[in-house]
């Protein structure tokens, strides 16, 4: 089965989830049909924010607003929020109390997932969370998919695929990102890099605009497929673009070319 992903790019509005919120939902009005939609990371504030003052408890009105969009598209929608993970929740997927950047996927009728990011880019203010200490793997569609956040796309071992039992632990990684177009070169060859090593597709999405910090972010939202050959990306600022992946091709490749038998 062929998997349809969103992509949506955009300048995000400091420390305003409303705004946000509403904006994201006027570029997504007229987007077709679609499995899911991936928003960038820290949607709702930009990257960094306060989580004291800035954090959602997991089941806020940004949660809310993910199963509202999912519903009315039916398919998954996915980015980062900042959560405060506390009292009754503290205890989901083995997760501390504290304050974290979460990947949230969120499917229609209030099915969801969370991802806390593991490596948190302290150089660029992002302090006063707790790192993630878990990967996981949502099966989707017949798809396995593997959620990462940003910082996280640096970090070979930690995107490591593996082939255990006859199948890949992963067919998709989704990286939600605040990548700034300094580096831009950098997210892209490692985008690549990742699809290449794990024999996976790679979405990246990424915001543009300059944040209140002054920092400039030109997106550069891309797609690659278990090749690493583009097969989609962003074209101009502000913008939704969909993908299609197909699930023949990657296991043909996989067939024809079994690397993952001499897998580390």
């Amino acid at each position: 089965m062929n998997l349809r992903v969103t992509c949506v790019q955009s300048d995000i509005v400091a420390l305003d989830a409303e705004a946000n919120r509403r904006h994201f939902e006027q570029m997504l009005e007229n987007a077709g049909q679609t499995d899911v939609i991936v928003l960038p990371e820290t949607f709702t504030t930009g990257f960094p924010a306060d989580p004291n003052v800035y954090a959602e408890p997991l089941g806020g009105p940004t949660m809310e607003w993910m199963e509202k969009i999912a519903k009315a598209k039916n398919c998954a929608v996915c980015g980062t929020i900042l959560t405060k993970v506390g009292g009754h929740n503290c205890c989901q997927n083995k997760t501390k109390e504290g304050f974290y950047n979460s990947f949230i996927w969120m499917e229609p009728d209030w099915k969801f997932y969370v991802y806390n990011k593991k490596h948190l880019f302290t150089e660029g203010g992002e302090v006063g969370l707790n790192p993630g200490e878990e990967l996981i793997t949502i099966e989707y569609k017949s798809w396995r998919i593997r959620p990462f956040v940003c910082y996280d796309l640096r970090f070979p071992v930690w995107n490591r695929n593996s082939f255990r039992d006859g199948r890949f632990e992963y067919d998709l990684a989704v990286y939600s990102a605040e990548w700034p177009e300094s580096k831009a070169y950098i997210w892209k060859a490692l985008l690549q890099a990742r699809a290449i090593e794990n024999q996976a597709y790679t979405v990246g999405v990424n915001r543009v605009g300059t944040d209140d910090n002054g920092i400039v972010y030109d997106g550069s939202s891309i797609v690659f497929n278990m090749k690493g050959r583009e097969t989609a990306k962003a074209e101009g600022a502000d913008c939704v673009f969909t993908a299609e992946l197909n699930m023949e091709e990657l296991k043909s490749f996989r067939e024809h070319f079994p690397v993952s038998k001499d897998w580390d």
